[in-house]
């Protein structure tokens, strides 16, 4: 029997048996009046069967997959394409995929008929018997109340599985380790992503936060449910330390740290990147399509989303831990602690304890001698492009008045800096006449240099954490993303350097001592380039990726 690809909808309507218009009571089960049917689905669809499943199993994911994998490879895959069986409640993956599960499921029962199925993506249901697409507003209602079921448990069930899957990665990742004598000391792999369409862009900077290693060793701390989180608020406010029970992860998070994991897992092969870059789309839509985009604007978007997902685990921490007082039922005392335990605690997520500094911007008027402070945060730092040629004198007439002063405070939080250079992003260059108020933009193609060890002490202002006079701050490279092509389009692909996880960083942020299993590289094994372009993955020397025609650069802090 010839069996058509669900994931294929055809345009043409499909061959189902037609029945007339017969009135039922709302109430009734049946067929709603008027329109297509399946003959399938009074037998084929059991919505008891169903929920039990859905409590049971991990969430759109192929379980004879998971089962397999585990044992031969060692990587759970997670496979975006995964139907679901309405009969019974069974995942597997789709006819896209190598094993078709779904599939085989269906054609291994005979006595019951297991032919209907929907997708945990799309929500598209489909018959194996009709080889159609079935839609519940021409068929059985209980088609209606078991997508309106699955929907609703789409975020908790999510979560619960990312959860499990965590730890099946962890048991496998452990005994690996232990079997090849590896455990604390490896140097990770690095391996390839696949391109989903145009999303080189996306891979490119996933690249570099998979080597940002303090971010996994953050992110790894409060990953479970239930996990411990003590905000320690300035002296200045006279509160105690507050210790707070967390929620589990946001779902975007929760990806996030489950991709970062599998990149550091032993087993070779590409990995795809569908589930993550999925829940990046719904946070931020402008994504979907698979249209060429900006690798910062993803940068921002990403840290940004997984920022809000944390900041509001961490307050709804808090309320908990007052018993959710609201305006009603708590006193001014209360709701005073409320505030600045949350104005605190949300400093303390893993985004900002790594990405974000502070650029504080200081007016003074030469008249009155008034200073005025503006202190914005920042996650990157854009460079512009200095053009070779002799520029016109500025005449600042009554601007002469004021003199404006910038510092920046990269090190607000001792965490990794990353420095934007604006190569590609579009250049402004002026017409030969402000008469056709006209502008044409057009990308620095000009390779610009760009040092491996940045001394920030210049730029950084004297309230600097830890940073005196004459010190240097000094940040080490560790990631490029570099854009080759035009501004109407072109290809991105990423530099990144594997090195031993410096033990001094860590220690400095998360503020533990003695980290087990790290130490300091020695001065000859600094750590290697590694040139990735999607799956392509190559071992280059240093003076490749010192010539790449740099976008972002990534820097961290060498204590």
């Amino acid at each position: 029997m010839r069996v058509k690809d669900p994931s294929k909808v055809l345009s043409e309507k499909g061959k189902r048996n037609k029945r007339p218009s017969i009135p039922h009571d709302e109430d009734s089960s049946d067929d709603i009046a008027g329109g297509l049917t399946c003959q399938h689905v009074s037998h084929a669809v059991s919505v008891n069967h169903v929920k039990r499943a859905v409590a049971e199993n991990l969430w759109s994911v192929c379980s004879e997959c998971l089962k397999e994998r585990r044992f031969y490879e060692g990587q759970p895959v997670l496979s975006s394409d995964t139907w679901l069986c309405l009969k019974c409640g069974f995942q597997g993956c789709g006819q896209n995929s190598e094993s078709q599960h779904s599939l085989k499921h269906f054609k291994s029962f005979r006595a019951e008929s297991h032919c209907i199925i929907i997708s945990l993506s799309t929500w598209i249901i489909w018959c194996y018997e009709c080889d159609e697409k079935l839609s519940t507003h021409c068929n059985k209602k209980v088609l209606a109340q078991i997508v309106d079921f699955l929907q609703k448990h789409v975020s908790k069930t999510q979560t619960n599985a990312f959860s499990r899957i965590l730890k099946l990665c962890e048991e496998k990742f452990e005994a690996g380790e232990i079997k090849k004598g590896r455990k604390g000391s490896s140097v990770p792999s690095v391996k390839g992503i696949i391109n989903l369409g145009n999303t080189c862009f996306f891979n490119a900077v996933i690249q570099n936060l998979a080597q940002t290693y303090i971010l996994f060793e953050l992110m790894n701390e409060i990953k479970e449910d239930g996990t411990k989180f003590k905000i320690s608020p300035s002296s200045e406010s006279q509160l105690d330390p507050l210790v707070v029970e967390l929620s589990s992860p946001g779902p975007l998070t929760s990806a996030l740290f489950l991709f970062l994991h599998s990149m550091k897992e032993i087993e070779k092969g590409p990995l795809s990147p569908k589930i993550l870059f999925n829940q990046l789309c719904q946070k931020a839509p402008r994504f979907k399509g698979f249209q060429q985009q900006d690798s910062q604007e993803l940068l921002h978007y990403l840290l940004d989303a997984v920022r809000t997902e944390e900041t509001k685990r961490i307050q709804a921490s808090i309320l908990k831990a007052f018993n959710n007082p609201t305006t009603k039922t708590a006193d001014e005392e209360t709701r005073k602690k409320v505030k600045a335990y949350g104005k605190e605690g949300v400093k303390m997520n893993f985004i900002d304890r790594i990405f974000i500094g502070e650029l504080t911007s200081t007016v003074m008027c030469e008249e009155c001698a008034n200073i005025s402070t503006v202190k914005d945060p920042f996650i990157d730092i854009s460079l512009p492009i200095i053009e070779e040629r002799v520029s016109k004198p500025v005449l600042l007439g009554k601007m002469s008045k004021y003199r404006s002063l910038q510092e920046t405070d990269p090190d607000q939080y001792s965490g990794t800096v990353t420095i934007e250079n604006t190569q590609p992003r579009a250049a402004k260059k002026h017409s030969s006449s402000k008469d056709k108020a006209g502008l044409s933009l057009r990308k620095v193609n000009r390779h610009v240099d760009f040092p491996l060890t940045l001394d920030l002490a210049p730029f950084c202002s004297a309230a600097c954490k830890n940073v005196s006079v004459g010190d240097k701050v000094l940040y080490g490279l560790y990631g490029i993303v570099e854009h080759s092509g035009s501004m109407r389009g072109g290809h991105y692909t990423a530099y990144v350097k594997v090195r031993v996880p410096s033990r001094k960083l860590l220690e400095h942020i998360t503020g533990k001592k003695n980290v087990p299993g790290l130490k300091e590289p020695d001065s000859e094994s600094g750590g290697q380039w590694v040139h990735v372009s999607d799956t392509y993955v190559q071992v280059v020397p240093e003076s490749r990726a010192l010539s790449a025609q740099a976008y972002l650069l990534f820097y961290e802090r060498i204590l």
